[in-house]
């Protein structure tokens, strides 16, 4: 099923090769989780994206940007969807979800911590404490 944007229409073999290029996965608005996945913590927001990237890693990231680019759609980043303002989502562009990136690599000697962009303090807290 193509997916109409305020651009212009995304065809399903368009999409279907952004996907054949992902580790993570895309969310369609026919998707049986694309209600849950397009959710933000603010209900406030209560927006409709073209699509939504989970991505798996940074290359995924990447692929998104190159595909938002190359269909000119407008692009929202989501690192753990707690936009107040509603940054973390759109309608009719896509998001790029990154909660799905929750790596860490902690240092306790030097006491450093770096971290995946899809982290939550709570996750943070988890890798930090242990």
């Amino acid at each position: 099923m193509s997916i109409d944007t305020a651009k212009g229409i995304l065809g399903d073999a368009t999409v279907a090769e952004l996907e054949a290029g992902l580790r993570g996965t895309v969310v369609r608005p026919d998707d049986a989780e694309y209600d849950r996945a397009r959710a933000v913590w603010n209900a406030a927001h209560d927006k409709h994206p073209a699509l939504i990237v989970r991505c798996a890693g940074t290359a995924d990231v990447i692929r998104a940007v190159e595909f938002a680019r190359s269909q000119d759609l407008l692009v929202a980043v989501r690192g753990g969807s707690h936009s107040i303002a509603g940054f973390s989502t759109c309608d009719d562009g896509i998001v790029i979800d990154l909660s799905p990136m929750k790596g860490a690599i902690v240092d306790p000697v030097r006491r450093r911590v770096v971290a995946q962009t899809g982290m939550t303090w709570g996750d943070l807290d988890h890798e930090t404490q242990a």
